[in-house]
């Protein structure tokens, strides 16, 4: 059953300076999520996800461990308003 939701998710570890944005951005779009992602100035990855509750947990738990040389060592989740975003972005 499809249950959209919204998720605000930030990635701690080795997440900057390793392409993370930019593949995490092809993977919402293979995956049909839509939201966005941005570096922080304290060396995390924050990302807006929405689309299917299943489908955002395996963009998650993917994002964790498929983006090598990435390293994520945590991440927080936490259910957000969405924003109806159209497509996925990458925020320079």
């Amino acid at each position: 059953m499809f249950l959209k939701v919204a998720r605000k998710v930030r990635f701690y570890g080795v997440v900057q300076g390793v392409n993370f944005r930019n593949k995490m951005a092809r993977l919402a779009k293979m995956m049909g999520i839509t939201g966005w992602v941005r570096n922080l100035d304290d060396g995390s990855v924050e990302a807006h996800l929405e689309g299917d509750q299943e489908i955002i947990q395996s963009m998650i738990h993917r994002s964790c461990t498929e983006f090598f040389p990435a390293k994520v060592e945590k991440f927080t989740s936490e259910e957000t308003e969405a924003e109806n975003s159209a497509d996925f972005v990458v925020i320079r």
